[in-house]
């Protein structure tokens, strides 16, 4: 480990403070490590325990209280922080050796909590790194799934609902999978090929194709994107391989009229203007930074063809014509899909009363911007999250108010389309899993009007 290795434990626990006061874990992290200068190495360290104590925070609580006679529930937020850090160590990385864990937590606890709740850690510790972790239940059952997964109650009983008792299990640990670092490959700019040399010898990475999608490569060892230098000449992009899909199922044609109501970034809206379909896209989201955002983008990737504006899809006032060929609504949702690279969000209060009005709020994107499709038209809706109410159930109810509406699943069209075939569900749909494919819980339905 370098010198700078407990600055690292450091930063991650600014990090997780800020996420219990209710940051985002990557804008915290991305905040901290500014603050800190933290070389490479440790950048890679923090940014690891940071993610591995959310991701496991219910499971290194388990394990430090079955050693806690009186329990957690009085320790100071700072010293529990502290403890859960250096329990991710003791039983998560295999690197860290056990007394530099133990140490610098123990430095930690009695400087927020005195010498008597120093020697409190320190012995609570030491046991751990002893004698490891309390075994884990095997079964197949909610709360065995639950406790091996650190999952919360409320997202269980959401997963369960989505997939039944049988695929619960597997479903479950996909989501605690640590996701990879997926690229898209501007191809306006560049080929796979030439990336794929340009990354492997030019920056140090390791990249792996995609199975399902052509212009898509996983990456490891790069670093922070930002610092990559074909990042900054435009080459590339960051997007999960199932929104990547979700941009090919719109199987957009030459000189289309697009709509994207729910731009945000950008991700979609600079998929399909690297397309030599020479479409015409009006990129709209309710945030100006957003909108700001994807401008810089588009800027980036060199490409043409994009109107960003900021407005509200669902006000009529909003300008938006009434004939378009494709409307693409990736609308605001609950972002349960994305746990693998968000797992603050288990953490946070139960979120199915918000999802009931974020349902709401996706049934009047669809009517709005259904209304702006010339017959004809495709509309093709997504959502980054798994819930039935903002997936299968949100689009039945839609396609019974809207019957001018019909489902109009994607085909492969040449060789190096995907193979929809095995990628959509009996109704048409797509449905993306961690644990089948490597990609987030994503859901897309595509629908024409007749």
């Amino acid at each position: 480990m370098s010198a700078q290795g407990p600055s690292a434990r450091v930063v991650a626990r600014r990090v997780l403070a800020r996420v219990e006061a209710g940051s985002y874990a990557t804008l915290a992290l991305s905040a901290e490590m500014q603050r800190s200068r933290l070389g490479e190495k440790d950048r890679r360290l923090a940014t690891e325990i940071t993610y591995g104590v959310l991701r496991h925070r219910s499971r290194l609580d388990r394990a430090l209280a079955s050693y806690a006679h009186k329990g957690l529930s009085k320790l100071p937020p700072a010293a529990l922080l502290a403890l859960r850090v250096a329990a991710y160590q003791l039983l998560f990385l295999e690197r860290i050796p056990d007394h530099a864990a133990v140490d610098d937590a123990v430095t930690e606890v009695r400087r927020v909590g005195g010498p008597k709740l120093g020697g409190f850690a320190n012995g609570l510790l030491r046991k751990l790194g002893r004698e490891g972790e309390p075994e884990l239940s095997q079964g197949s059952d909610k709360a065995s799934v639950m406790e091996r997964n650190s999952l919360p109650e409320w997202l269980a009983d959401l997963l369960l609902d989505r997939v039944g008792e049988d695929q619960f299990p597997d479903v479950a640990a996909g989501m605690q999978e640590v996701a990879p670092l997926s690229l898209r490959v501007n191809r306006r700019r560049t080929t796979v090929e030439d990336l794929i040399e340009r990354l492997e010898q030019g920056e140090g990475a390791r990249c792996s194709l995609s199975s399902v999608y052509p212009w898509a490569i996983d990456v490891a060892g790069l670093g922070s994107p930002e610092h990559s230098q074909s990042f900054s000449e435009g080459l590339w992009t960051v997007q999960d391989q199932a929104a990547q899909l979700i941009g090919a199922m719109a199987e957009a044609e030459q000189g289309w009229r697009v709509l994207d109501a729910c731009a945000g970034v950008g991700g979609k809206t600079t998929h399909l203007a690297e397309l030599p379909l020479s479409l015409h896209i009006d990129a709209v989201d309710l945030s100006k930074r957003k909108i700001g955002l994807l401008h810089d983008s588009v800027k980036r990737l060199g490409l043409e063809g994009v109107s960003p504006l900021v407005a509200d899809a669902t006000r009529e006032d909003a300008k938006l014509a009434p004939d378009y060929d494709l409307v693409m609504l990736d609308a605001p949702c609950s972002g349960l899909g994305v746990l693998r690279r968000h797992p603050e969000a288990k953490w946070g209060p139960d979120k199915r009363p918000q999802i009931v009005e974020i349902v709401a709020l996706q049934s009047r994107l669809l009517d709005a911007v259904a209304r702006c499709l010339k017959p004809g038209g495709i509309l093709l809706y997504s959502v980054c999250t798994f819930t039935s109410a903002e997936g299968p159930e949100q689009i039945a109810d839609f396609l019974a108010r809207h019957p001018e509406f019909e489902m109009a699943p994607p085909t492969s069209k040449s060789e190096s389309d995907p193979d929809w075939s095995s990628l959509l569900s009996e109704d048409g749909t797509f449905s993306s899993w961690p644990h089948k494919s490597s990609q987030d819980a994503f859901y897309a339905a595509r629908m024409r009007r007749r």
